[in-house]
């Protein structure tokens, strides 16, 4: 290898040549303009380029292989220059010949400051083609990024004995990875984490969601799922599905309402701060404290867990600033809905005009409106002037909202679904009940679970 100190690199000209190669279109001119840098750049020149930058192997890595990184890595120990800076960072294979050479690697033997490389695996390939326990052994921080729970429920149908590099699952909610699942993917993977992305969203924030959730914490937050709100949430059989759906997302966010504050502090912070970041993803459900992003996310993801639909929309409000809220899909209807805004009306058992709305009235400038004015339901009027509109824009392709449901109803319900606890113990029993019965074990969620549409005749009651 030609080595070169720092002070004799002429970066001015390795810059014009790799810029050439990386801003060539043509197949054919582009490989002769790679054979041109490998006769007249060394890759310790090369490195010490590309290390000036925010992904420090790329510029290397595109024109010299794994194995003349870490020759040149050795070179530069054995010359007496520190290499662990460089050692330390994350370094992605690309392909089946890294893997191959990783396997040699993993024979033959490395210095420990080569082990202690970041190596990260994209996919399934480690798998079929990789030394996986000898890999892991020989790289102690390897890991498999962001392998899809699909593609492990595909690996599991032949399942063995995949343990010796961890993996970071990822998922689009938390309804697809129940802690039962968890538990059997554990029998055949190292896990190093969970990572929740929304699949069918179009965003460029995404506070949170790039942070997996360790397996702690992802038990944590499923344990305060399955306890705190799953297990008290109650639903009446003889409704269709709508008012199924309504009546669950009702009782969902009245619960995030009072169990999550609004965190003022970290809405001020950057929104890569671990401040902003915890408070954008479902973290907020240990902590207590949430921004709209958390919000959004937690509704979305505990909503996954009944089976109703949810996305979370990022966007802009009128005052021009970021926000994010839910679309939710009440049987096939789908409706906007904001608890960020809502939140201290639900509290007080009031109307909101921020949940359940159409986009006629939720993308419109803040102002007071009256909904059914005049009208009555069960002998009461159900006249109620709210606060609507104050949304701008919405990122995306987000669904269409014709329709909403009158604001009134919405807080009567709220009201109600707070006594169901009582009146299911004192009347529960009694063979003329015809109330809210838990939704735990009951014939929907089992319905559910094995993801059935509910048949079930259409009824006023809610």
């Amino acid at each position: 290898m030609r080595y070169q100190t720092k002070r004799e690199i002429n970066y001015d000209l390795i810059n014009d040549l790799y810029m050439g190669w990386f801003n060539e279109r043509d197949p054919f001119v582009q490989r002769k303009r790679k054979e041109d840098i490998k006769e007249r750049i060394s890759p310790y020149e090369l490195l010490m380029y590309s290390i000036r930058y925010s992904a420090p192997f790329e510029a290397f890595r595109n024109i010299f292989s794994l194995d003349d990184l870490f020759t040149t890595l050795e070179e530069m120990k054995k010359q007496g220059e520190d290499i662990r800076p460089l050692t330390n960072q994350p370094l992605v294979m690309r392909g089946i010949e890294d893997i191959q050479y990783l396997n040699e690697c993993a024979k033959k033997g490395i210095s420990s400051e080569i082990g202690e490389f970041e190596i990260k695996f994209q996919g399934s390939n480690i798998f079929e083609y990789g030394d996986v326990k000898g890999i892991g052994k020989t790289f102690t921080y390897a890991c498999v990024n962001f392998l899809d729970l699909e593609l492990i429920d595909k690996m599991l149908n032949k399942p063995k004995d995949y343990k010796g590099i961890p993996v970071i699952i990822t998922i689009d909610n938390i309804g697809q990875l129940p802690i039962e699942k968890l538990e059997n993917i554990e029998h055949f993977f190292d896990i190093a984490g969970i990572r929740i992305v929304e699949k069918a969203r179009e965003s460029y924030t995404h506070q949170g969601e790039q942070r997996p959730l360790n397996l702690k914490a992802y038990r944590q937050i499923m344990k305060v799922v399955n306890d705190e709100i799953i297990s008290k949430l109650y639903v009446n059989e003889n409704v269709d599905k709508l008012l199924l759906d309504y009546q669950l997302a009702t009782q969902i966010f009245d619960k995030l309402a009072n169990r999550i504050e609004y965190d003022f502090v970290a809405a001020e912070k950057s929104r890569f701060s671990d401040e902003s970041v915890n408070a954008s993803g479902l973290v907020g459900l240990l902590t207590g404290k949430s921004i709209c992003k958390g919000y959004s996310e937690i509704f979305r993801n505990v909503l996954s867990c009944v089976g109703v639909e949810s996305r979370v929309i990022d966007g802009e409000l009128m005052s021009g600033s970021q926000h994010s809220w839910n679309q939710v899909k009440l049987g096939n209807t789908w409706f906007n809905a904001d608890i960020t805004f809502a939140r201290n009306q639900i509290l007080k058992g009031e109307a909101s005009g921020d949940l359940f709305m159409s986009d006629m009235v939720f993308f419109e400038k803040r102002k007071p409106i009256t909904f059914e004015k005049g009208k009555e339901v069960n002998g009461k009027s159900i006249e109620t002037t709210v606060i609507i509109g104050g949304h701008k824009t919405a990122f995306g392709v987000p669904h269409k909202c014709e329709t909403y449901i009158t604001p009134y109803i919405t807080s009567d319900l709220i009201n109600r679904i707070r006594q169901y606890d009582e009146e299911y113990k004192k009347h529960g029993k009694s063979e003329n009940y015809k109330g809210p019965i838990p939704y735990v074990g009951s014939s929907i969620e089992k319905m559910r679970s094995s993801t059935k549409e509910i048949e079930t005749p259409a009824h006023s009651e809610y």
